[in-house]
């Protein structure tokens, strides 16, 4: 029974079985006879894993010796024994990219190689790694009179192999230049706050890396100028961190061009209609607000031009956006969608507009899969063509987390490069770092912002590829700019109808925005928010999201509606007016971040009301204010409508106008002041009448008090008046003794 184990293995497993063995040993060995092969259950370990890749990243210059590093790990449960590993070389170069491509997607049994080295690898623990170098000499016969070209290279160590390339360079330097995007994970707010901007430059995060990456390369650096337009918006509240980022950006000596604010797509603003990519309006919005004012008062040390004409206002657009050295006028639109439209669109718009797009996305692309660097269009519209198979290349080298399998990818893109240049004729090549990979898309935690630990590593090998070989003289963006051109016909992809259709949402959304924004001083304040928020959500990063997109899409027309309909009465409730003249309340909000001016008026439907016409108020950030109208009544009562109009200082309608129903009561004052006026006169006419009688009662009290003797001659003459008796009462009384005398009488 032969066995697939190991070498070391396979020998302890024959010693073991040859020994001999007790009888109730050999029992069991009798019915396990009868089981299942034993090498069905060794055949499920798992066999090595190699990976190899030749020194200076696969390029082998002329007279130098090859060497080679192979990796093998162990992934087993049990240890590896050392064995010896082989390298073989084909003397016959890879004819194209299409054989470059078959030989490192798998075994070519096709493809006659050579022996040309071999070493010896220790014993690996399971789970564990071993490196195996392998040198040969430069004198060897099978790298004598290799000409230029790709060669193919395999590594063998027991069953398992690793294929990868060797690539024998022209004796004169390829041109290449290498374009590397500088942009921030995609975000839904028009610039980066605070806090996202110290993740990003932080240690570990992904601007930094990048911008690590990038230093001491000859790479020409895309940057999103919505970056240090954020950094420069914080002014002093920036963080430490982000603005050391900004310096070492405009310090570096890179070629550079902006891209879009936010990496927008301007292939989609085009095939949508517009005649011009978008640009911001303002980033006002986003500047923090200003310190509370110092006494004006100056003391005896200031110095009169401290109060110069410094500008006060903070930066303007064009410096909050400044990269640097940008020569201006090239565009980079969403791999694929720069069509003959799109570029001579932008060429329309811009006559030095220069468009970048990909080789595989031009006719020429799918003959030679390379073109030269510089392009025209039949309609005569400028492009940079980048190679677009070497661009993934070099997007592989960036996505590779391992060191070993960065290597190996660094040596395909190597001879990515060189087939590039036998393409094109040695003319310049150019190679771009997809910003909308997932090796930059994906490369932060969401959360955090923080990169991988070995972003800076990975990016830094698939730079090397152009900047540090020796085969590669990199170019400059003056030299790609200035090259021969040549014709090209792009692809004509069809556009993106989710992209474009969102773009005609943007102008809709802006006017509705600037309705509103009328009430401000500076009504560009709010719509440049909107302007720099679909900016941001056009961005080139999206394309590989488009669950989160549309998350986006919908976070930013739910803005719009909150925006556009931020001013406004509020719903108004009946009032009951029961005098002649008062004071109509009525709500005015404000759900803006920012003061605001508006005039209410007043339309009433009825004669029998006669309100103020207008009134103009302001109304402080994020507030509700009361707008007090004077209301008079005229003539009669009943319910009279009352329409309220809002409206901007330039005469806009801002908001929904509003009816309040008001119920006239006028008469019920005039009735209520005739009783009233009933009331007082009766009250004072009674206090009159009270107030002489008690006089009366007083004075007569007073007369007895100050002549006594004349009070009983009264009484006897029975001419005193009763106490009790009301005045005058006196006269009708009879003395009863003068009755009594005369009878007859």
């Amino acid at each position: 029974m032969t066995t697939d184990l190991p070498r070391g293995r396979a020998a302890r497993s024959r010693r073991r079985l040859h020994a001999p063995l007790p009888a109730a040993a050999f029992a069991v060995l009798l019915g396990l006879s009868y089981a299942t092969p034993v090498h069905a259950a060794v055949a499920e370990e798992e066999p090595p894993q190699l990976t190899v890749a030749a020194a200076s990243r696969g390029v082998l210059q002329t007279g130098s010796s090859l060497t080679a590093t192979l990796t093998i790990t162990n992934p087993a449960d049990e240890p590896l024994e050392g064995s010896s590993a082989r390298l073989q070389l084909g003397r016959t170069p890879l004819a194209d990219r299409d054989a470059l491509h078959d030989w490192l997607d798998g075994p070519d049994p096709e493809v006659e190689l050579t022996p040309v080295g071999s070493g010896p690898a220790d014993d690996i623990a399971p789970g564990e790694t071993d490196t195996v170098g392998i040198t040969v000499a430069a004198d060897h016969t099978a790298l004598a009179g290799l000409q230029p070209g790709v060669y193919p290279l395999r590594a063998q160590y027991g069953e398992a192999s690793a294929d990868t390339v060797v690539v024998v360079p022209q004796a004169a330097a390829q041109p290449v230049g290498l374009v590397m995007p500088i942009t921030a994970p995609v975000a839904d707010r028009g610039l980066l706050d605070a806090d996202r901007l110290a993740q990003l430059t932080g240690t570990d995060g992904v601007l930094t890396a990048q911008l690590d990456a990038a230093a001491g390369s000859e790479a020409i650096l895309a940057i999103d100028p919505a970056i240090p337009a954020a950094i420069r918006a914080l002014g002093e509240t920036a963080p430490v961190s982000a603005v050391q980022w900004l310096d070492r950006l405009m310090l570096a000596p890179n070629d550079r061009f902006a891209l879009q604010f936010g990496d927008a797509d301007v292939a989609a603003q085009l095939q949508a209609g517009l005649t011009a990519p978008l640009q911001p309006l303002s980033l006002e919005g986003y500047l923090p607000p200003e310190p509370a004012e110092p006494d004006p008062t100056p003391t005896p040390t200031e110095s009169p031009a401290s109060t110069g004409d410094e500008d006060q206002d903070g930066l303007d657009l064009d410096e909050l956006l400044d990269i640097g050295d940008d020569p201006g006028s090239v565009y980079w639109p969403v791999p694929g969608h720069a069509t003959t439209a799109v570029i001579d669109g932008l060429h329309a718009a811009d006559p030095e507009a220069v468009t970048l797009t990909p080789s595989t996305a031009t006719a020429q692309g799918a003959e030679l899969a390379g073109v030269a660097a510089a392009g025209v269009t039949a309609g005569g519209g400028a492009a940079l063509v980048y190679d677009g198979s070497a661009s993934a290349a070099l997007d592989e080298v960036a996505k590779a987390r391992d060191e070993g399998e960065r290597a190996t990818a660094a040596a395909a893109a190597a001879a990515e490069l060189w087939f590039a240049g036998r393409d094109v004729g040695g003319a310049p090549v150019l190679v771009a770092l997809d910003r909308a990979t997932p090796a930059l898309a994906a490369a932060a935690d969401e959360t955090t912002g923080e990169a991988p630990v070995d972003l800076e590593a990975q990016l830094d090998e698939a730079l090397d590829v152009v900047t540090l070989s020796s085969a590669v003289e990199a170019q400059s963006l003056s030299d790609l700019l200035d090259a021969q051109r040549r014709r090209i016909a792009p692809a004509e992809n069809a556009p993106s109808d989710v992209r474009t259709t969102f773009v005609k949402e943007i102008g809709d959304s802006e006017q509705r925005v600037a309705h509103t924004a009328t009430v401000l001083e500076t009504p560009d304040v709010l719509t440049g928010l909107v302007r720099a928020e679909a900016l941001q959500a056009l961005g080139v990063g999206w394309e590989q999201r488009a669950d989160e997109w549309q998350d986006a899409l919908g976070a930013f027309r739910q803005r719009t509606r909150e925006r556009a309909n931020a001013v406004g009465i509020q719903d108004p409730t009946p009032v009951n007016l029961v005098s002649a003249g008062a004071d109509l309340p009525v709500w005015v909000r404000n759900d803006l971040p920012y003061p605001v001016t508006v005039t209410l008026h007043a339309d009433p439907q009825d004669l029998r009301l006669d309100v103020a016409d207008e009134k103009t108020v302001t109304i402080q950030p994020s507030s509700s204010t009361t707008v007090q109208m004077p209301v008079e009544a005229r003539v009669g009562s009943g319910n009279v409508d009352i329409e309220l109009t809002l409206l901007s200082p330039t005469g806009e309608v801002i908001g929904p106008r509003q009816t309040v129903e008001v119920a006239v009561r006028a008469d019920w004052e005039r009735i209520g002041i005739g009783i009233l006026v009933v009331l007082v006169v009766g009250l004072i006419g009674t206090g009159i009448v009270r107030t002489i009688l008690r006089r009366r009662r007083t004075t007569a009290a007073a007369a007895r008090e100050t002549d006594p003797d004349d009070a009983p001659e009264a009484q006897d003459a029975g001419d005193a008046p009763d106490a009790d008796a009301p005045d005058g009462a006196d006269a009708a009384v009879t003395d009863p003794q003068k009755t009594e005398t005369h009878p007859d009488a």
